[in-house]
């Protein structure tokens, strides 16, 4: 609330100032008989205004969208009551998705003139908004006037119909800031009496709007372009068929679905407990880059460790002194030897910041306004390709009776490669790629029905199909081609020394894995990994590129059916009653492949694995260049990973105990044949997994009671339920469970598993009124919505790996060979049993006189879990796991209370994601009337409030309040022919972030609880001018 308590006395200075301005220039009196004009939408299915409709409905306009300058989604959200988006959707009331997986469905349905979308990304950003008649925003449950069941609420895009009438044009410019030049334009008319036509073309170019830093390029700037053709055929008075069809490309360098996103700061938090803010970490450990060690993560040391090398804040080599928050204690952590404590952090590949100057000179601030920039290898890229057709058929059969049929086809194919590590070096270079391919298709016949004079009622049926193919891969390139190139198991002299050792205990690795030709469903013995012999390709390719640790090629087909109706009864002259119900049938065929490279943990075998090595010798072993004492293998310091990398011919011993190993290549070096490996024995994984979901029919419904006591006001109470569908999470990392298929005791299956349906009830009192002689709109809701299910993305506790398994043996000591280890706490969907959420609304607009208008909105909302639950909290720099818990091999719940406390968060009562208690926004226009034409200017000022990005609620998972002001004057031409507009973006020039996380993935994997961020438009300027033919 900061922010908006240091705004109100700006608000309410400008706010006198602007409503004295009436008083000053404008001769007309409050009485004026000028009215608003309601915008008229669909979002019943009927023709309706938004004050007569019985539902908390938000809708933009074509002139509100321009004038404020509304060309996305982040502008979009500003105007919308307690919505709010992700990376790839948004979220109404707090209803969207927590996690973007193949396999599931969105929150809030995207629907384009009526018709489902897939993808709300592609609405939201088409032709940056133009020729939008109107954007319809529904909030809450939606699904007995709706195809598509939407759990959260309904965007609606409605476009611009064509002129039977006359012909007609428009030419529209922007130039400006970020050298933009961008294009947009119509034409319409008819063709014939019966037929006529509208073609919108849209070409969009503007510079990245991210900084690069030495030398890197500019991101996030806009190369989108859009063609769409619209015939309108009124073949008979009764008859009329609307047909759609567009064409859109984007091409540009950015990291998709990131948007400016920069890291803020990595490294331990030190500090006095709590610690709840940032800015209390000791800024001598949590750094903004670290470029001083090679391999990431920390081990725990003695406090003989920090006596001898000192603190890490002067010595590389040093420890941190972390402080326990309950018991007081001193906690000691070093950064990992390379090679010889392992790391723990797949995919097991060096710092990508270590020795780089240009790392070193990284930095962007605090969350609250980082100056992001950016820094990649220029290797953020994106690319989109989209077309779309829809057929719309109506038929008024007579008064009481109409029938609309629609069809729609869409498809797109996406690739990117996102630069994730934030460095521009050659130690390691993580980026993610993906090329998707998505086809859908929908049916829907609805019926419009009277029943007497009384009942009117919408009845309809739906069908949906869409298939998925996702190539995904997350690629280290560089690492001194760890991944590219087959891994050596032995120095020159004993190329299978590693080999030869395993062997000497019974295990025999397979041979090189292909998760491409595994037969499907086997999780046999013994199954799903092999040796390492690399990823040959060519360097982004899109058909086949290289360094894939980890890819999958999963393929889903979604099928909906469903049956709804929906009508209103008049009991009185006053008062009415919506009924509605939904009959649904979902159905999901998937196939999930995924595989690449991995290390099995060489220190789980400290206890055998020295000797192994040491039996396997041949004599011709050297270290260092000379002959291999095999007494080494037994010396004070030798664990199971140092061993190994001597074996491999990565490294030599030194005979020191704190650092038993030295390298045989240098850190810096671009290629090395035998780079040192940070967890343990190299492998490949891989395995296929088909899954089929098919869950029961579900039903929802629909309760409105409605009172009009006069025609202007209107009062509604109602009740609604909701319902999405379960899945899986195609891809993730414990999406698939192991079953005994014979009896007979052994594991011979793998199957996907799933997570169940989503279930809401929504109470909503709302009112709705338009007072002062049409000159004043109000609009208020009260909700509360009570969820079963709830879908979340949680971490769990992870005891082994499923990915593969490996052969049953028994190693010296009687020790059986265990499964590979599991990773602790890992991301999963599931269902948590109840969840609440509850709030108010409200929104209006004010017409003062003829030339002034005020409108505003505000929403409070709280939501939290509502259901015991227990999450995992282990990456946290504040006390990290491997240093204060040890090797947890157990769930830490059931851990001493000192380590639960750290690691084992109860959920109950937590704040749920993605969700501002607080969200207003205000804007305002006034016009000055001149001869030549009209002079107007256009002020708006946005507010969200904080909120959380993870459950555990850390500081480095909170984004902060922020607020932004446009400002827009135009001139209008007094024919109407042409107007020209000058305007400015983000006034203050607050650089806010929309996202904030620890989310390894997106940060390369490389540093250590590095905080990422993802930051909204800084401030942009520019001129717009527009030029109407003919009839408009």
């Amino acid at each position: 609330m900061k922010i908006l308590l240091e705004r109100c006395s700006f608000c309410v200075f400008s706010a006198a100032f602007i409503l004295s301005i009436p008083a000053v220039f404008a001769a007309e009196d409050e009485s004026s008989s000028k009215r608003l004009e309601e915008v008229v939408v669909y979002g019943q299915k009927v023709e309706a205004t938004v004050s007569d409709t019985s539902i908390a409905i938000t809708a933009l306009d074509e002139d509100f969208l321009k004038d404020m300058g509304v060309q996305g989604p982040n502008e979009m959200v500003n105007f919308i009551p307690a919505t709010t988006r992700t990376d790839w959707d948004i979220k109404i009331r707090g209803v969207g998705r927590n996690f973007r997986g193949l396999g599931g469905d969105p929150g809030v349905g995207t629907y384009y003139n009526g018709i489902y979308s897939s993808d709300f990304g592609i609405a939201a950003t088409e032709g940056g908004l133009y020729d939008i008649q109107r954007i319809e925003v529904l909030r809450g449950p939606q699904g007995t006037l709706y195809g598509r069941n939407s759990i959260g609420g309904v965007l609606n895009y409605v476009t611009n119909q064509p002129d039977h009438d006359e012909f007609g044009a428009q030419f529209r410019m922007m130039l400006g800031d970020l050298g933009t030049n961008e294009y947009f334009g119509f034409v319409t008319g008819p063709i014939t009496e019966d037929l006529a036509y509208r073609i919108t073309g849209v070409e969009r170019n503007r510079d990245g709007a991210v900084d690069g830093h030495a030398g890197t390029e500019d991101v996030e700037g806009i190369n989108d372009s859009n063609i769409a053709i619209i015939l309108d055929w009124r073949a008979s008075d009764d008859v009329n068929v609307n047909f759609r069809v567009n064409d859109r490309k984007s091409a540009r360098e950015g990291n998709f679905g990131n948007g400016g996103h920069a890291i803020t700061g990595e490294g331990p938090c030190v500090g006095v407990h709590p610690i709840t803010n940032e800015n209390q970490c000791d800024p001598r450990y949590r750094v903004n880059r670290d470029t001083k060690h090679y391999a990431p993560g920390f081990r725990p040391v003695d406090e003989a460790w920090y006596n001898t090398y000192g603190d890490l804040a002067d010595h590389p080599l040093g420890a941190v002194p972390w402080l326990h928050p309950t018991t007081g204690a001193t906690h000691y952590g070093a950064y990992n030897r390379p090679g010889v404590d392992n790391t723990d952090e797949w995919p097991y590949m060096p710092s990508p910041g270590y020795n780089n100057p240009d790392v070193a000179s990284y930095g962007v601030g605090n969350s609250d306004a980082p100056d992001v920039i950016s820094l990649t290898n220029n290797t953020a890229w994106e690319t989109f390709d989209h077309m779309a057709g829809s057929l719309a058929v109506d038929w008024d059969y007579s008064d009481t009776l109409s029938f609309r049929y629609m069809a729609g086809y869409q498809e797109f194919e996406y690739y990117f490669n996102r630069d994730n590590d934030f460095s521009n070096g050659h130690t390691s270079d993580i980026d993610d790629t993906v090329i998707a391919a998505t086809e859908s298709r929908s049916h829907e016949l609805r019926i419009f029905w009277e029943a007497g004079e009384r009942w009117t009622a919408t009845t309809g049926l739906y069908y949906f199909q869409e298939n998925r193919d996702q190539w995904y891969g997350i690629r280290e390139r560089a690492a001194q081609e760890r991944v590219n190139d087959a891994v050596n198991y032995g120095p020159a002299e004993h190329p299978t020394w590693l080999l030869d050792a395993l062997a000497v205990v019974g295990w025999v690795v397979p041979e090189c894995m292909n998760w491409e030709t595994v037969t499907v469903g086997d999780g046999s013995d013994g199954s799903g990994y092999g040796k390492y012999c690399g990823d040959p390709g060519t360097t982004y390719s899109r058909e086949r590129d290289t360094g894939a640790v980890y890819e999958h090629r999963n393929i889903v087909e979604n099928i909906n059916m469903a049956f709804y109706t929906q009508g209103d009864y008049q009991i009185t002259d006053t008062l009415s009653v919506t009924l509605g119900v939904r009959y649904s049938k979902d159905k999901r065929e998937g196939l999930e492949q995924r595989g690449g490279y991995s290390e099995l943990n060489a220190n789980d075998y400290s206890a055998w694995l020295p000797w192994a090595i040491q039996t396997a010798m041949n004599g011709t072993e050297l270290n260092n260049g000379e002959a291999m004492n095999p007494m080494a293998f037994y010396a004070a310091g030798v664990n199971g990973l140092a061993a190994m990398n001597v074996a491999m011919g990565n490294a030599y011993f030194t005979g020191d105990a704190d650092f038993p190993i030295g390298y045989t290549c240098e850190f810096d070096a671009a290629a090395c044949d035998y780079p040192v490996r940070f967890q343990g024995v190299p492998i490949s994984w891989g395995h296929r997994t088909r899954g089929s979901f098919n869950p029961d029919n579900e039903k929802t419904w629909r309760v409105n009671f409605n009172w009009e006591p006069t025609a202007d006001i209107l009062v509604y109470l109602g009740v609604t339920s909701g319902y999405r569908a379960g899945g899986w999470n195609m891809g993730g990392p414990e999406n698939r469970g192991e079953v005994d298929t014979t009896g007979d005791g052994a594991v011979d299956m793998r199957v996907l598993l799933e997570y169940g349906g989503e279930e809401i009830t929504s109470y909503e009192l709302g009112y709705k009124g338009v007072h002062l002689d049409g000159r004043l709109q109000l609009n208020a809701a009260l909700y509360y919505y009570d969820y079963k299910n709830y879908q979340d993305h949680v971490e769990k506790w992870e005891e082994t790996s499923g990915d593969f398994s490996l052969p049953n043996l028994t190693l010296p000591g009687g020790i059986p060979l265990a499964p590979p280890g599991g990773r602790g706490p890992v991301s999963v969907t599931t269902n948590i049993a109840a969840a609440a959420n509850k709030g108010f609304e409200i929104d209006g607009l004010y017409l003062f006189n003829d030339a002034f208008t005020f409108g505003g909105q505000y929403s409070y909302t709280i939501s939290e879990y509502d259901a015991p639950y227990t999450f995992f909290n282990e990456s946290d720099p504040r006390y990290p796991r491997n240093v204060f818990g040890g090797d947890l091999t157990e769930n830490p719940c059931n851990m001493p209370a000192e380590i639960k406390a750290l690691y084992c968060l109860e959920i109950d009562g937590y704040e749920l994601q993605g969700i501002p208690k607080h969200k207003a926004s205000l804007w305002a226009s006034y016009v000055w009337y001149t001869d030549p034409g009209t002079i107007t200017a256009y002020l708006s000022w946005a507010y969200t409030g904080d909120y959380i990005t993870h459950p555990f609620d850390r500081p480095w998972d909170r984004v902060p309040e922020r607020d932004r002001m446009d400002l827009r004057v135009t001139f209008r031409e007094q024919t109407g022919r042409w107007n020209a507009s000058l305007f400015v973006d983000n006034v203050m020039d607050d650089t806010y972030i929309r996202s904030a996380d620890m989310d390894a993935r997106r940060s390369g994997y490389g540093s250590n609880w590095p905080q990422r961020v993802i930051s909204l438009y800084p401030r942009y300027w520019g001129v717009e001018a527009t030029y109407n033919f003919g009839a408009y």
